[in-house]
């Protein structure tokens, strides 16, 4: 991704046809993870015999996705509140959305949903998003 102003990554939802913005959003984050095997032995000793703790890359990676926003019709928190309900996985990207760009595209399934009424402010929404299955890196295709 190589635009770095926050303004213009934004994480979407698969509509069957396109992307479409997550709706009202204001702000999203995407995490990934790895677990490290470990593989220390009796032998596991640094350059001076020291013992120490050896680990292997080869263990799974999982992602997540966030995000918080404004409640508003195209927010659709109804519809994500469903998919949670019926436990859909449902496809995501995220990044800058445009044509050229690199994005984060996964499956995953919506395991929370807050929705936020305080007193003389606007009602917010926050979901978080356990992805599921491989993680692609992407260029959006125009």
């Amino acid at each position: 991704m190589s635009q770095s102003i926050g303004n213009f990554v934004a994480l979407y939802v698969d509509n069957g046809t396109s992307f479409d913005a997550f709706g009202g959003e204001v702000s999203s984050s995407f995490s990934i993870s790895k677990d490290a095997i470990e593989i220390t032995t009796k032998d596991s000793v640094d350059a001076v015999g020291n013992f120490c703790k050896e680990f292997d890359g080869a263990g799974e990676y999982t992602y997540t996705f966030s995000v918080e926003g404004i409640q508003r019709a195209d927010s659709a928190v109804d519809e994500k509140v469903s998919d949670l309900m019926a436990g859909t996985k449902v496809d995501f990207r995220f990044g800058y959305n445009v044509a050229t760009q690199k994005v984060y595209e996964g499956s995953g399934y919506i395991l929370s949903i807050t929705i936020d009424a305080s007193k003389n402010e606007a009602v917010s929404y926050s979901a978080e998003i356990q992805g599921t299955g491989g993680l692609t890196i992407t260029t959006v295709s125009v």
